[in-house]
C-alpha cells in the first residue's frame, strides 16, 4: 500500500497553524461586538441547491451555509425512524479537514450525532497534540461520545469504518479542508481554502459548495483514500465544467502541471491571490511559475499577485523570522509582475489564506481549493508532492456562463482594494481598478433594481425609475424605467441592467411623471458584483 504522505515537509512552508493559532475572537458569530458576515441569515432568494457555487469570508455567510448542510442531513435522519447498524447508515457527514476549532460547528456535528447521524471526522494528526491548547475540539468531542483513534495507521477496516475521530499520520500535511453530507436522496460537498475554524471567518477565504454528482463521487474517493491511506489515481476530463485534482496521485495528471499549462495558455489576463507562493515546477512544463509569469508580464498580459505578507517575508505575527523565504515575490516584481503583500489584521492568527488564479477576462477560467502553490503541496519536476492536497479547475463559461468567474474577478477586486495601501511601489487599488475596466473584455454584472413605494406616492401614467452615476444607469439623467402590475403594486422592479463587473456606484429612485421628483436622502451607494448563492445581483429599495 502507498504511504499517503511522504517523509520530509517543505522546508520553507509556513506551518499553517500559524493560521488560526491562538485564542478565539469569535463569540456566538461575533468579533469585537461586531457582526460577523459569515453567519448572517441567507437572504431572500438564496439557493443551496446548485451544482456548484463559490463563496468568500469574511463576506459571504460561510458559517451558516455549512450549519445549514449538518442540519440538512439531520432533519433528513430525524425523519427516518428506521434503526442502521453501525456502518450501514445512509445519513453521514464526512470531515476530513486539516483543523476543526468553530464551537458552533463542533457542535452542530455532535448534536447532528446525539440523534443518529454517521459523523466521521478525519483530522491532520499533529492538530490533536496536546500541546497545541488551542485546538480542543478533540475534547470536546470525546466528551459527547465521539470514539478516538489517535491515528489511522494500524486500524483494521472495520475499525476505519466505525472511529468516529482519526488523526491522520504523517510527516508532511494532510491539508484537506473537504466536508460531504449525505443522505439517501441528496450528497453536498463543502471544499476550500477555509478550515472550519473560528478565526477563519475573519481571514480571507474561499469555501465551495458542490453538488455535482461526478465531482461529488471524486471528494467521496479521496476521503476514503485519505483514511486508508492510499494514494489516488487522478484523472481530468476535458469537456467537464469542473475538474478536482489532488496529491500525491497514484497516476494520472498532476495538479501542478495542470495549474502551470494554464498560465502558459493565458493571454489576456493573470490574476492571483495566494497564501503560500513557491517558483513551483512540474513534469512537462516549459517553465517554472516566475519564467512562466515573467514571459506572460513581458508579452503585455495584466499579471497581478496578491500573497501574505507573513508567508512571502517568512515572519510571524510579530515579524520575527521564522522559516527561509525563497523570495518568489521579489523575483516576480523583477520579472515584471505586480505583486501586493497583504497583511489580514482582523486577528494576530487571520490571514489572506486564499489558493486562487484567475485566468481571462472573456472566458474565465479559475484554479481554487485547499492546495497551496507550493512545493509540498504540488511537488516539482523531479519530486511528487507531499501534503495530501485538493485543487480545482474551474472553467466558467461551460460550467454557468461565467457567473462564477465574475464572483471571482469581483472578489479579487475587493481583496486588492482592502490590501493594496499595504505595498509601496506598486500601482494602487484605484489605477489597477482603472486598467482592469478599460480591457476591453473586462466582464459585467446583471444587477436587477426592486423599489417598493406605497399607496398615493405615484399617480396614474407615473413611473418610477433608477437614475445612477453609471452610464448604464443614465449618469443621472434619463435612468432606468422600474414596471408594476396591479398584482404587484406597490413592488416595482426593472430588467437586468449590466453593470461593469466590481464598479462602485451610487443612484437613487425618481418618480416621472408631469414632473420629476427625486425621494429624498442621500444617494444609495452600491458595488456591481454578483451575490452569493443567487443567479443575479438584486438591488433593494424603498421610496423615502
Amino acid at each position: 500500500m502507498a504511504s499517503l504522505v511522504a517523509a520530509c515537509a517543505d522546508p520553507t512552508a509556513l506551518p499553517e497553524e500559524e493560521v488560526e493559532s491562538g485564542p478565539s475572537r469569535v463569540t456566538n458569530g461575533k468579533a469585537d461586538g461586531r457582526d460577523l458576515p459569515a453567519f448572517a441569515a441567507l437572504k431572500d432568494g438564496t439557493s443551496l441547491d446548485g451544482p456548484f457555487a463559490a463563496l468568500f469570508a469574511p463576506d459571504d455567510p460561510v458559517v451558516t451555509v455549512e450549519l445549514a448542510l449538518i442540519a440538512e442531513v439531520r432533519a433528513a435522519r430525524e425523519a427516518d425512524a428506521f434503526t442502521y447498524l453501525e456502518g450501514e447508515n445512509p445519513y453521514r457527514v464526512r470531515y476530513a479537514v486539516y483543523n476543526l476549532r468553530n464551537p458552533v460547528i463542533v457542535a452542530a456535528l455532535a448534536d447532528a450525532a446525539d440523534v443518529g447521524v454517521d459523523v466521521q471526522i478525519l483530522i491532520e494528526d499533529k492538530q490533536l497534540d496536546p500541546s497545541r491548547t488551542w485546538n480542543t475540539a478533540d475534547e470536546e468531542l470525546i466528551a459527547r461520545g465521539f470514539e478516538f483513534a489517535p491515528s489511522h495507521r494500524g486500524l483494521t477496516d472495520r475499525e476505519l469504518e466505525t472511529a468516529d475521530l482519526i488523526g491522520i499520520t504523517g510527516s508532511a500535511l494532510m491539508h484537506l479542508k473537504t466536508r460531504i453530507y449525505e443522505t439517501p436522496s441528496s450528497l453536498a460537498v463543502l471544499s476550500g481554502s477555509m478550515n472550519p475554524g473560528d478565526n477563519a471567518t475573519m481571514n480571507e477565504e474561499t469555501l465551495h459548495l458542490i453538488r455535482d454528482p461526478a465531482l461529488c463521487a471524486r471528494y467521496l474517493r479521496a476521503y476514503d483514500a485519505v483514511r486508508s491511506g492510499e494514494r489516488l489515481p487522478n484523472d481530468f476530463d476535458e469537456t467537464a465544467a469542473v475538474n478536482v485534482l489532488f496529491s500525491p496521485t497514484a497516476s494520472g495528471p498532476r495538479p501542478g502541471a495542470r495549474l502551470l499549462q494554464w498560465i502558459e495558455e493565458e493571454d489576456e489576463a493573470i490574476l492571483m491571490m495566494v497564501f503560500s507562493l513557491r517558483d513551483i515546477t512540474a513534469p512537462g512544463a516549459s517553465g517554472s511559475l516566475i519564467e512562466l509569469l515573467e514571459e506572460k508580464a513581458r508579452s503585455g498580459v495584466p499579471v497581478y499577485v496578491i500573497t501574505d505578507r507573513k508567508q512571502s517575508d517568512g515572519v510571524d505575527g510579530d515579524g520575527a523570522p521564522i522559516y527561509r523565504n525563497d523570495g518568489t515575490e521579489d523575483r516576480l516584481r523583477r520579472a515584471g509582475v505586480h505583486v501586493y503583500e497583504a497583511i489580514n489584521r482582523a486577528s494576530p492568527f487571520t490571514a489572506m489564506h486564499h489558493k486562487v488564479g484567475i485566468f481571462g477576462l472573456s472566458n474565465t477560467r479559475v484554479v481554487s481549493d485547499a492546495a497551496n502553490w507550493s512545493y509540498a503541496a504540488l511537488g516539482s519536476r523531479t519530486r511528487v508532492s507531499r501534503n495530501v492536497e485538493s485543487m480545482l479547475f474551474i472553467d466558467s463559461d461551460a460550467l454557468d456562463e461565467g457567473l462564477t468567474g465574475r464572483r471571482y474577478l469581483a472578489q479579487w477586486l475587493r481583496v486588492l482594494e482592502r490590501y493594496a495601501h499595504q505595498t509601496e511601489g506598486e500601482p494602487s487599488y484605484q489605477e489597477v481598478r482603472d486598467a482592469l475596466f478599460a480591457h476591453p473584455s473586462w466582464p459585467r454584472a446583471n444587477a436587477q433594481f426592486v423599489a417598493t413605494t406605497y399607496d398615493g406616492v405615484t399617480r396614474i401614467g407615473e413611473e418610477v425609475y433608477v437614475r445612477g452615476s453609471l452610464p448604464e444607469l443614465g449618469a443621472w439623467d434619463h435612468g432606468v424605467a422600474l414596471s408594476t402590475t396591479a398584482e404587484t403594486y406597490p413592488l416595482w422592479t426593472s430588467s437586468s441592467v449590466p453593470l461593469p463587473l466590481g464598479a462602485d456606484f451610487e443612484w437613487k429612485l425618481t418618480i416621472d411623471g408631469a414632473g420629476l421628483r427625486w425621494e429624498s436622502g442621500d444617494n444609495r451607494v452600491d458595488v456591481a458584483r454578483p451575490a452569493a448563492l443567487m443567479p443575479n445581483t438584486i438591488f433593494h429599495a424603498r421610496w423615502r
